[in-house]
């Protein structure tokens, strides 16, 4: 009876012995089946290997069919219209039949051909310049039975001049001149004969002006 209480706590010795050891066990295990799961929780890693020798290259292929073209796209919106400014403008054109003025004196004009922006004066025959730019300038005088003669001015400074007689047929005088005018800068065609000689026949003359480039 005594060998036999013996035994029964050795076996007991023996199954608390095997249960703490078990208990050890499981936290190995389940560490070895926490690293193959999450190999990033692993020692670091060695070196890269060579790469390896590049293979051999495939053997050439004929090209395919051309495919068929796709659909044309739908037309894009419209782009943004910018609206420039209008181009500076100074024209004129007038015309005179007489009578005229007296030596040096602007000719005065009866009719307006073309005067939209208002820089020719009818009543004194002056155009002022309102636009800074390149101007040009000419006159056509048509002459029957009479003379003529007439400077183009500016600034009371002759440009040019023309002259011109017709005794019993019709003349045709004309002259032009390109000028650089600044702002206020005044212009006009003055007659160069006494009156009395301008009475004899008839005389038209046809005065214009036109702006060619703006400042």
């Amino acid at each position: 009876m005594k060998h036999l209480t013996v035994s029964k706590r050795s076996l007991g010795n023996m199954n608390i012995l095997g249960f703490w050891i078990l208990s050890l066990c499981i936290p190995v295990l389940v560490t070895d089946l926490t690293s193959s799961e999450n190999p990033q929780l692993c020692d670091a890693q060695g070196p890269p290997g060579l790469p390896g020798i590049p293979g051999l290259q495939g053997p050439p292929r004929k090209k395919g069919p051309q495919s068929v073209r796709g659909p044309m796209g739908f037309p894009g919106l419209p782009g943004l219209i910018k609206m420039c400014p209008p181009p500076p403008q100074s024209t004129f054109c007038v015309k005179s039949r007489g009578p005229f003025p007296g030596p040096s004196q602007p000719i005065a004009f009866q009719e307006a051909l073309y005067n939209h922006q208002g820089h020719f004066d009818l009543a004194t025959g002056v155009f002022t310049c309102s636009v800074p730019g390149l101007y040009h300038f000419g006159f056509d005088i048509a002459l029957f039975q009479n003379a003529v003669k007439v400077g183009l001015v500016r600034n009371g400074i002759q440009i040019r001049n023309k002259q011109g007689k017709a005794n019993d047929s019709h003349e045709q005088v004309s002259g032009s001149s390109i000028m650089q005018l600044e702002k206020g800068d005044r212009v006009w065609l003055e007659f160069k004969l006494h009156k009395a000689e301008s009475e004899k026949g008839t005389t038209h003359i046809i005065f214009y002006g036109v702006l060619l480039d703006g400042n």
